[in-house]
C-alpha cells in the first residue's frame, strides 16, 4: 500500500468530524485527491478514521 502523504491526511481530517467521515465524504475526497476508490478503507483506518452512513451498508 501507498504511503499517504500530509496533504491526504490533512484533507481527510478537516474532512472529518470527531473521526468520523461520511463514505460520501471519503470517496468525493478521494475522486478529487485522485486516490483509487479500493484504497480508501485501508487509508482511513491507518488514519483512525471511521466510515459512517456507507452507502453500501458495510460500515454502521
Amino acid at each position: 500500500m501507498e504511503r499517504i502523504d500530509d496533504e491526504i491526511r490533512e484533507r481527510f481530517k478537516q474532512a472529518s468530524h470527531d473521526g468520523r467521515i461520511t463514505c460520501a465524504q471519503a470517496l468525493d475526497l478521494a475522486k478529487e485527491l485522485g486516490i483509487p476508490t479500493k484504497s480508501v478503507a485501508h487509508m482511513l483506518t491507518e488514519m483512525d478514521l471511521k466510515i459512517i452512513n456507507c452507502q453500501l451498508g458495510c460500515f454502521p
